[in-house]
This record gives structure tokens, sequence and C-alpha cells, in this order.
């Protein structure tokens, strides 16, 4: 699922007063928690967001995160950022890449202004993720995500904060998406890129609406061949199937949580809301 890879570093503007929203109360009995599904890179227009949102945060006591990102702050987290975007078996772009995936994947560097050249040693995955934020930017849509916005709250309001996963865990995932399918990863990645404005314009109106049906036709797109259902199930299904014991434990205690993931993990097969709706939990769109 090529667009998770470009969107997952991004993920996912106004309705009415009483529109839905990406905000969900998950509750059985006298405990519950509130899911927000994210987008990890907004435009300053895109705010305020919808007041669900500060309602699920001023409504619970813990916030929980998909990673703690700020250890990519530290020189050990760069390090560690180093570690996985870059190749560590002597292998190489020119090595990964066909001559037309590389070549194409040049000129599309080069009409932002950036070299590939010096990349080679990095895996396709970072380099296009590097293309994505230059994209963004230059259209000026690159600004402070969801997860972002709230993790500093919290911090200045001293809240305590959970994590699902660590930041090598992420990392490790994000950056080995394209392993053994690079060509494919670029030629999707590159067609992306190219309508990327429109893309993040449709996916951030779905994400404010809270409109599960576009939002899930988003997260399949590319989950009707064999490499898509291959990314599908490694960068959502199988993420949410461990995510959910944990959200789980926070259900059965008494302190309220607010849990932020990226919007695409509440829509599509086997996401989170469906998992915890089997394990009988009641699901409540703010």
């Amino acid at each position: 699922m090529i667009r998770r890879v470009l969107l997952v570093i991004l993920l996912l503007i106004c309705g009415s007063a009483f529109a839905q929203t990406s905000v969900f109360e998950v509750s059985k009995g006298e405990h519950k928690l509130y899911i927000a599904g994210t987008v990890h890179i907004l435009p300053s227009s895109a705010f305020p967001l919808p007041e669900a949102f500060n309602y699920a945060y001023d409504n619970s006591s813990i916030v929980v995160f998909e990673a703690d990102i700020r250890q990519l702050e530290t020189a050990a987290g760069m390090q560690l950022l180093m570690q996985h975007a870059r190749y560590q078996d002597g292998n190489s772009l020119t090595k990964v890449l066909s001559p037309a995936s590389y070549k194409a994947l040049c000129q599309y560097a080069a009409s932002l202004g950036l070299s590939v050249l010096g990349l080679d040693s990095f895996k396709p995955d970072f380099v296009i993720v590097n293309l994505m934020q230059l994209a963004l930017t230059k259209a000026n849509l690159a600004g402070t995500g969801v997860d972002k916005f709230y993790l500093d709250k919290a911090q200045q309001d001293k809240r305590e904060l959970a994590f699902l996963e660590t930041i090598e865990q992420q990392l490790a995932l994000l950056f080995n998406v394209s392993t053994g399918n690079e060509d494919f990863f670029i030629e999707q990645s590159l067609k992306d890129l190219q309508r990327i404005e429109a893309q993040l314009t449709s996916i951030i109106k779905a994400w404010r609406e809270g409109n599960l049906n576009s939002l899930a036709e988003l997260a399949m797109e590319h989950a009707d061949t064999a490499i898509g259902k291959q990314f599908y199930d490694k960068m959502l299904t199988q993420r949410n199937k461990a995510w959910l014991p944990q959200l789980e434990a926070m259900l059965a205690t008494a302190e309220v949580e607010m849990v932020l993931v990226g919007a695409l993990h509440l829509a599509g097969e086997h996401n989170l809301l469906q998992l915890l709706q089997q394990q009988g939990y009641q699901i409540t769109q703010l």
C-alpha cells in the first residue's frame, strides 16, 4: 500500500459544528478511552483542529502515541535513523533499482532541485520520504501534524505519556517497506508524488470529516495486487493486531486515555475500530 508509505509520514480539513470527526470513544461498562485518527503532516490552514480532538484531550489523563518521535531529536536517535535509512550490507540505490527506475527517480528529484547522486547509500524508502517532504514544503503544505501538536501540548501540560511501539520498531518498518520490490515501490511512489497536493487535500478532507468510507478507499487502493496486499498487511494489519492487546489493557483500567494513531489505522480491512468491536467494545464516533 504505497500511498500509506507516503502519507504515513504525513498522514492525513472544514465541516459544520455538528459534523462527524476522526475521533472515537471506545467503551465497555464504565471503562473507556478515545482513539483519534491523525495526519502526521498538516498545512497551517488545517488548524484549528476539530473540537472533538480537544474534547478527547480534555477528558483524558494519559496521551498515547504510536512512537516517541522526540528521540529523533537526540544524537542517539539520529544515529538510529541512519542505521535504518542507510544500507549496511554494501547495497545501494543503483544496485537495487533498475536503470529505468533510477533514471525516473533522478528526474523527479531534479524537478525539485535535488540530486540523488549523494544519496546512493540510502534505501529507496528514505529517499522517497525526503522527496515527499520537499514536495510538500515547496507547495506550502508541510507543517505540524496532529501527533506533534498534541505531543507538545501534553508535555507543556505535564500529562502522562505512553507509546504503542518503540522508535526503533517504527524506523525498521518505515525504511524496509520496499525491500524485494524496489522498482515497484519507486514506480508507484513517483506516481503518487506527482499528484501529492491533490492527494493530501482529499485525505485531509476525509480525515477532518471522519469519512471512514473515503479513508478505507485510500487505505485499500493498492491492496488489489500481491505486493499491495503485502504492504497493507505490513504497514497496517500487523500493527493493528499488535496494538490491540495494549488498547485492551488500557480499557481494563480506570484511567481514560487519548490514543493518537494514523487515520488509515481506523479504516479498511482489519482496522483498529473493527478489531475492538469484535472484542465486544462499543464504538461511538464523536
